[in-house]
Formats: structure tokens, sequence, C-alpha cells
């Protein structure tokens, strides 16, 4: 008769996720993890796969957080969701702005090194949801706006990308939450400008 769980799954995987967030992949080791999380090595082994399989699931928790209430907005908004959401990238309280950057972004520098494919397919996926959302807002936006509008929407959403990386490593580089905020300036300024002609 295997033996009762002595953690909670969704709790075990929520604390990983905020650990590998402050931490980082490589410089968290087992014990560490252990501590921060509740699970031990055999748990992390057999029920998630081990180290990375854990950090995947937590990675998973994150996107899913992001998509469903960071994002989702856009889908059936335009320019002024994508500022919102811009915004909220360095404003205090909000879940996608932190100290620690974003686990997304950290995970793309990490990876450089580590080489894992399956990190590698979970960023990306992530990005390309990201500017899919971007696009959607902008293909709204552009349609209001007809023979008027001025931008491509797929290729301002693919610019607001590496827009959005820079402001988490901004974050992250300096442990200020609000670090990035002249970018996101800048880049609120342009989409008011593609708003109002």
């Amino acid at each position: 008769m295997p033996r009762p769980k002595s953690y909670d799954r969704n709790d075990a995987v929520a604390k990983a996720c905020l650990a590998f967030w402050e931490h980082g992949y490589q410089d968290l080791g087992v014990r560490e993890l252990e501590r921060l999380t509740g699970l031990n090595q055999f748990a992390i082994r057999s029920e998630f796969g081990g180290k990375e399989g854990l950090y995947l699931e937590a990675l998973t928790y994150y996107c899913d957080a992001a998509i469903t209430t960071e994002m989702a907005p856009m889908k059936r908004g335009g320019i002024p969701e994508i500022i919102a959401f811009l915004n909220g990238l360095v404003t205090p309280g909000s879940m996608t702005s932190s100290a620690f950057g974003c686990l997304i972004v950290n995970t793309g520098i990490e990876n450089a090194r580590i080489q894992s494919p399956r990190l590698e397919t979970a960023a990306r996926m992530y990005w390309q949801t990201l500017e899919d959302h971007f696009r959607t807002a902008l293909e709204n936006a552009h349609a209001k706006q007809g023979d008027r509008a001025k931008f491509d929407p797929r290729t301002l959403a693919a610019s607001l990308i590496p827009a959005v990386m820079g402001i988490h490593a901004q974050n992250r580089s300096q442990q200020d939450q609000t670090a990035g905020r002249p970018l996101v300036d800048l880049m609120c300024s342009v989409l008011r400008e593609y708003e109002t002609l």
C-alpha cells in the first residue's frame, strides 16, 4: 500500500515557482529546494521526474497564471489593454512585476548555459502566446481604425516581445520591480500615438 503524501502538490508547485523565480534553476540546490517547498528528494524524483521536471511544472504554473489573468484582457481589447499589461510589469503589487524579473526571461538566460530542449520549448511557447495576445489586441485596434491605421499588427506585436524581456531584465538586474519604467513609458508613448491616429 503506497504511503500517503505528506504535501499538497499544488502548494508544492507554487512554492517551487517562487523558489526558482528568486534563486534561479542552477543555483538552487536540492536541499534548499526541499526546505523551500516541503518536498523531499524522493518526491521530487518520483512525482516530478527530478529537479528539471519540477522546474517545468513551476514554469507551467507561472505561465498559466500570467496567461489567464494578465494577458487575457488583450484578446478582446486593443491598445489600452496592451498599455495596461506593460504598466503592470513595473507596478508594485502586480503579479507580473517583481524584483526577481520574469521567470521565463530568467529561464532563457540560464538555458543559454544549460541547453535543455524542454526548457527552451517552454520559454518559446510563453513568448509565442504573449506575442499572439499582443497581435490580437493590435488587430482589434487596426480594424477599428480602418484606413487610418498606420501600423502593422504582426510587426508591432513581434517588436513588443524584446521590449518586455528588457523591462524584466532591468527589474532583475537592479532588484527593483520599477526599474524598467523608462522603457515601459517609451513603449506606451509609441502605442498611444498609434491609438490616436
